[in-house]
């Protein structure tokens, strides 16, 4: 089943704030590690939970390259199943 963008987009958020991420303020720039202060572990949490909320799965090479939280809802939004 395709998940139109304004879904995916909410799905996204509401787990992003789980973790203490506005993604709508200049927070969305921010590097997840360097600005945010997240641990490599904390981050795969994020991803998977993400990946769990849309029913997607990223290749382990991409989600390591995702640095923000911009990044993220951009790759997740364009990703098709």
């Amino acid at each position: 089943m395709k998940t139109n963008n304004y879904t995916k987009l909410k799905a996204i958020i509401a787990v992003m704030e789980k973790y203490g991420i506005t993604p709508i303020s200049k927070v969305k720039r921010s590097d997840f590690v360097e600005d945010m202060g997240f641990d490599q572990v904390y981050l795969n949490g994020l991803i998977f939970d993400v990946e769990d909320a849309l029913h997607l799965e990223l290749t382990e090479e991409m989600a390591h390259s995702l640095r923000s939280p911009e990044e993220l809802i951009r790759h997740m939004i364009q990703y098709q199943n």
